[in-house]
Order: C-alpha cells, then structure tokens, then sequence
C-alpha cells in the first residue's frame, strides 16, 4: 500500500480501536463511510478473517479512511499535522546536516596555521574514509544479489535491507523513528486539552506507524548520510576557499615531509584527476621547490590553483559519487514508499468492517435454502 493511503488507514485504525464507545469518530460515521467506499466499487467477500489483504481490499479500505478523516477534519483539522508530522522531515534531519558542513568547515582549520598546505590533509581523509565507504556498499550490494531466494518477499527484502546495513545506519533508523513518534506525541500533548478523546488513537497511530514506517526511516536515515558527506566536503571547500581568496593565505609544504620529486608524485596521484577536468595544471617538481616553507613564515604562493584543485577534487570524490547515491536512495525510498506491507492486524480489522455492511440487494442470500 501506498505511503499517505497506508498512514490514512493507519490512523483511523488506531482511532477506532482506541475509541470504541464512538466518542471522537461516531458510528454512525463509520457505517456511513463504510457504504460510501463499498458504494459501486469491487470489494473483498465478506465474513472471512483470514483471508490476505489484497488489492482491492487496499483500496476499500483507503476509501473508508479518507471519508472518516474528511469528517473527522470538520471537528479536529489537527489531524493533518499529525499526518504531516508522520511524513515529513524532523528537526534531526536538519541537525545533523549543520553539523556536516560545519565540520567539513572546521576541518579546513584543524592545522591552526596561517598558511594553506597544498596535500591538504583533511582532504585526505575524507577522500579515504569515502572511498572505505563506497567499497562497503559496492560489497554489500554485490553480496546481498548473489543470495538465492532472498527476494521472493516483501519481508524477505526487508530482513537483508537490515543486514546490509551497518550499527550506524540501524542506530540512525532508529533514532529516526523515534523522533518521528516524539514529534507526533508533542504536537498530541500540546492539543490534548480540547482533542482529549482522540488522543489515544493518536498515540496508538504514532506507534503504529514507528514500526509500520521501519522501511521509510531506513532508507530516509541511508539519504541523510549521503547528504551529510556531502555538506561535509562543501563544507571543507568552504574553509579552504575562505582562508585562500578572503584571508588570503598563502599555499605550500614543508620540505621534511617530501622531496620535490616525491612531493610531485603524491600531487599527482591526490589531484590528477582533478587537474585533468578542471584543465588546472600540476607544478612540476622543479616548481613546488619554489613552494617550500623556508621558515615558519617565509615561503609558499598564491593560493587559487590549489583551491581550485582542493575544490575539484572534493566535487569528484565525494560530492557528485554522494550525489549519486543520494539519486539512488531517493528511488529506494519511492518504492518504499509504494509498496509498504500492511500490518497482519488489517486482516481482523478488514473482516470486522465487511461484516458490519448491510446485505447488497441486488447480490443474491447466502444460505436461502439451507
């Protein structure tokens, strides 16, 4: 079932079992809504609990459930933000991609000096960490395809999902989820005092839904990664590019580090392929010995073509490969997001609400002659 349809039914659901005298949605109204979405539509057979929930038993109930939230709207249109709040991006989401950038920024700062040093190790680390990165995910990819039989089920795909996925990822999934559930439970509390009845309903969907939603905050928590890293390296463009064009700081390397034939090798391998899109040249070794620090404040250059290729190398290593998987991500989440598996609890909750439609009239009496 689709994400909204699926929240929908999750919701009314949740209040019906949590408001069974009618108190905040009324029987009436349910009877009404149930005729309305079996008025001239295919619907399941009656009478059968245990019988799948399937296509058309999806729809019907979708149907039902938008026409009790229409009425339900009328008396408590808060439910819309508790709908929202359930779909949308929280506060987390927003935390930790200021935190990305800013310490992509504070690393282009981490060597405390007044001058730029053109292997730029902090770039270093985050182009290997990222490469570590992409190597995991490519294994796992590879690993989790080669498995025969694992795809044969929604739950099956779900269950090697989850195994693919590091204690980071499973930590972040969860803490998602929760923040999901806290943001629907603040906004209940905050309106509890004149939605009193349907408050338990509420907090029954918000549970409901942290676990229904497992699929959603996975692959969510998997793209807030990827953006991260990426705020990460633009952030370090941002430090870098700040302490060369605007604090003007002059670039270079100390010489007990490399010699110059050594020193050009290791650019070389750092930014050649940077220097081959971006058309930036790499001094020869002859060159960079004109770089060197003579002192702690003597030596060094102008700055921009390493900016240049610091930026460059970012944008090839980190930027548009996180890019990539964040394309990648979004995709999984939409077919998430199409195909999410209804609870086994629908079954009952389907056969209770059949059983409660009046006899079609022109369908012929089970049992007549019996």
């Amino acid at each position: 079932m689709r994400q909204r349809a699926l929240q929908a039914v999750l919701l009314v659901h949740a209040i019906e079992q949590a408001d069974l005298p009618g108190d905040a949605l009324s029987l009436e109204d349910r009877a009404l809504a149930s005729r309305e979405a079996a008025d001239g539509r295919p619907i399941p057979a009656a009478g059968d609990a245990s019988a799948p929930i399937n296509g058309n038993s999806e729809r019907f109930l979708a149907r039902r459930a938008d026409a009790l939230l229409a009425r339900l709207r009328v008396r408590s249109p808060g439910v819309d933000r508790i709908l929202a709040a359930a779909a949308g991006p929280t506060g987390l989401d927003r935390s930790i991609l200021l935190l990305g950038f800013l310490l992509g920024f504070c690393l282009a700062f981490v060597d405390g000096a007044a001058r730029i040093d053109i292997f730029a190790y902090p770039l270093i680390g985050l182009v290997l960490w990222n490469l570590v990165v992409y190597v995991v995910l490519i294994v796992r990819a590879f690993r989790s395809s080669a498995r025969p039989g694992q795809a044969a089920g929604a739950a099956a795909r779900e269950a090697v999902a989850l195994q693919r996925d590091g204690f980071f990822r499973r930590w972040l999934a969860r803490l998602y989820a929760n923040r999901v559930y806290a943001r629907i439970d603040t906004l209940i509390t905050h309106s509890i005092g004149f939605n009193a009845p349907l408050a338990p309903g509420l907090r029954r969907f918000a549970a409901d839904w942290r676990e229904v939603g497992r699929p959603l905050f996975r692959e969510r928590a998997r793209r807030l990664l990827h953006w991260s890293a990426i705020l990460a390296a633009i952030g370090l463009m941002a430090g870098c590019d700040f302490r060369g064009w605007i604090l003007r700081q002059a670039a270079g390397w100390g010489t007990t580090v490399f010699g110059p034939a050594s020193a050009h090798t290791a650019l070389v391998t750092l930014y050649g392929a940077a220097s081959a899109v971006s058309g930036v040249p790499i001094p020869s070794g002859h060159d960079l010995q004109a770089l060197a620090w003579t002192s702690s404040t003597a030596g060094g250059g102008p700055a921009g073509q390493w900016l240049y290729l610091i930026d460059w190398t970012a944008l090839l290593y980190i930027v548009l490969p996180r890019l990539i998987a964040v394309i990648v991500t979004t995709l999984s989440l939409w077919r998430h997001s199409a195909t999410l598996r209804t609870p086994p609890s629908f079954t009952g909750y389907l056969a209770a609400v059949l059983r409660s439609l009046p006899a079609s009239p022109e369908s012929p009496p089970a049992q007549s002659s019996g």
